[in-house]
């Protein structure tokens, strides 16, 4: 009826004044009354709460923090609308746990996020620890039997024997299933866990705590995994229960395979690091890896090798496949391997498959290695076998050889990175710098190089000698996006928010990857001095096979020392304490988990601080270029193993920001 009332007053001319005053009181009235007062007003959905923060990421992707910041805001309230209604909706804790995960990255991005307050999860909605999931769909008849990964028909989980879940009949298919591609069989994002042991030291599992163990953040919020496949709610259900109940192992060997958690334990040990070679051992990066890489690497590689065999690394073959272990520690002429090499006392074809035999000479070197008990002398056991096999050839040439093989083969590297642009190229002594920018501003950049190179030289006492045997290469990128297909095209992995510069061994190669930094002021060749820096300080340590996050730690911490005025430098300071502060659990940095960003920035920040004003980054890398394995290189040089000196550092830090806010 008022509406009719409206239009007739509408017709009639005389009226309008009556019109527009009883128009103007109504929008008046809703004003005042606004949308909260009214009867059917509802909470959020949780779809509109997602579009929210899914335009949040589309803000942050497009570089629009402020932007981001607002709707980020906008996305809080109705978040918190949500969490507060009678029943909370069952997408509330998946919403938050990708809310905090978005808050983080603003913060990584420079924006203001300290006054932004996250809602809690009502403790309705929380399940008790312990709590039975939602009962996961049973596998039909013929589904995967115990002791193995395959995927039961259907589709769906297979139910426990028990209220217990099974790591080996539950949780390893799962994750063999949707991570086994890229971080079980493969080292996507140099990431992996190959066994229940590995998965639990990456800290992505928290004991009792499934809901905010690391593991379930990137399923709820769909980072993970990547390529379309999805983890079930059933699956993730699961997961966490299984987590809530303290992540309990019940195969025979934590350290076995996830693609088959079930077996006994492999006869030959996983080394825990390298040794140091007595006279008359057999070098397995010098002698045994080059072969296995050119011999068995076709078909025995990550993604579905022959006999379920990898011999990505040292550790996948150790592993063993289908057939059991190929190695037996001590026992050469047993060994499955080289039985299968000699075609002697064996099933099936004798090896390598389709290639002529190995000769005997070769196959006898092999036998002698696993006689000697199948020692590891460079890198770790988890090192991709290809990596390992440079290591061993850069040891052995000479200084000029290495140096010319490694700049031949920095033109293989950089096409992978960018097919499609012919590099300029510039060779300054062991300094080779390649990039797609144009001769004279990649000539300005050899002249701040060379003088980074000096500075780098002297602080790690290499002055007179080579900083690295066989030279650097440094490549450099115009745009950043060149930067980021670098990433994904030689790193297989998206490359990490705010990270500009990163070094490397790819092959025969040792690199420092970067940016083009500007070097039109003073202030830009300061920061500019400050980047190659670290880059070629990280490239020196990497060349002596320390861990990344050594490595990536002592450039920053280098860089820091020569650069120290410079406004970058200072930066860096900065964000390593705010950063510090913001993680869950900094110790994942020596652990070699931490990610590539927190490696410079942490890992910076502790070295930094622990290398005595440089002292000790000598001392390391004399004992590195004597041939010392870096745990023990890396406990004799600061007095403690990685993880004690870093929780010894972080109780100091603690006690500092105490006292700094006391005051």
């Amino acid at each position: 009826m008022i509406g009719e009332g409206l239009v007739s007053m509408t017709c009639a001319n005389s009226h309008r004044w009556r019109f527009v005053a009883i128009l103007a009181a109504v929008v008046a009235a809703l004003v005042t009354i606004g949308p909260a007062s009214r009867a059917d007003d509802k909470p959020p959905t949780a779809a509109a709460v997602k579009s929210l923060l899914d335009g949040v990421r589309e803000d942050l992707d497009a570089e629009r923090p402020s932007a981001a910041r607002d709707r980020f805001v906008k996305a809080i309230e109705a978040l918190a609308a949500l969490l507060g209604a009678e029943p909370p909706s069952p997408a509330a804790r998946s919403l938050l746990d990708r809310a905090r995960t978005l808050r983080d990255e603003l913060e990584l991005q420079g924006v203001e996020v300290d006054a932004i307050e996250l809602p809690s999860l009502p403790r309705a909605a929380a399940k008790p620890k312990g709590e039975a999931p939602a009962k996961p769909a049973k596998s039909p008849a013929g589904g995967a039997k115990k002791g193995t990964v395959g995927k039961p028909a259907g589709g769906g989980v297979k139910s426990p024997a028990s209220n217990a879940v099974s790591f080996v009949e539950q949780v390893a298919p799962i994750l063999v299933r949707h991570c086994g591609g890229c971080h079980v069989a493969g080292r996507r994002g140099d990431f992996q866990f190959t066994s229940y042991d590995t998965l639990m030291k990456t800290g992505m599992v928290q004991k009792g705590a499934g809901a905010d163990s690391r593991l379930i953040e990137v399923i709820r919020t769909g980072d993970m995994p990547r390529g379309g496949g999805k983890v079930s709610p059933d699956e993730c259900a699961l997961l966490i229960s299984w987590i809530n109940d303290g992540a309990v192992f019940d195969g025979t060997d934590p350290m076995v395979s996830l693609q088959n958690p079930g077996a006994a334990a492999a006869p030959a040990a996983i080394p825990a690091g390298a040794v140091k070679l007595e006279p008359g051992d057999v070098s397995f990066a010098f002698e045994i890896a080059p072969v296995l890489v050119k011999q068995c690497g076709g078909c025995h590689d990550a993604m579905q090798p022959d006999g379920n065999l990898s011999m990505v690394s040292l550790e996948s073959l150790l592993r063993g496949g289908a057939n059991g272990a190929p190695i037996v520690a001590g026992e050469g002429a047993a060994s499955l391997l080289v039985r299968k090499l000699k075609g002697q006392e064996i099933e099936g074809q004798p090896m390598p498959l389709g290639k002529a035999p190995l000769d005997p000479e070769v196959i006898a070197t092999i036998e002698k290695w696993i006689d000697q008990g199948g020692k590891l002398d460079l890198l770790t056991a988890q090192t991709p076998l290809a990596t390992v096999a440079a290591a061993g050839r850069a040891r052995s040439l000479s200084h000029a050889d290495l140096l010319t093989a490694r700049f031949e083969a920095t033109d293989a590297v950089w096409r992978r990175a960018i097919a499609d642009e012919e590099p300029t190229v510039i060779t300054r002594g062991d300094l080779r710098l390649v990039g797609n920018l144009p001769e004279s501003r990649l000539e300005s950049l050899a002249d701040l190089a060379e003088k980074a190179m000096e500075e780098v030289a002297e602080t790690l006492g290499t002055t007179g000698r080579p900083l690295v045997k066989g030279g650097v290469v440094l490549m450099v990128f115009d745009k950043p996006y060149d930067y980021s297909d670098f990433w994904v095209n030689v790193l297989g992995d998206e490359r990490p928010k705010g990270l500009s510069g990163k070094a490397g061994v790819s092959g025969d190669v040792v690199y420092g990857a970067l940016v083009a930094p500007a070097v039109d002021s003073a202030a830009e060749r300061a920061d500019a001095i400050a980047v190659i820096t670290e880059e070629l300080a990280a490239a020196a340590f990497l060349a002596r096979g320390t861990p990344d996050w050594f490595a990536a730690g002592a450039g920053r911490a280098v860089a820091m020392k020569v650069a120290t005025k410079s406004a970058l430098a200072k930066a860096w300071r900065s964000q390593a304490g705010e950063r510090l502060q913001r993680m869950r659990r900094p110790a994942v940095v020596v652990e070699g988990v931490g990610g590539a960003a927190d490696e410079a920035l942490v890992g910076g920040a502790f070295l930094a601080a622990a290398s005595g004003g440089g002292s000790r980054f000598k001392a390391i890398l004399g004992e590195l270029d004597a041939e010392a394995p870096f745990d023990a290189a890396f406990a004799s040089t600061f007095q403690g193993p990685p993880a004690a000196v870093f929780e010894a550092w972080l109780s100091r830090e603690g006690k500092k920001r105490s006292g700094n806010a006391g005051r």
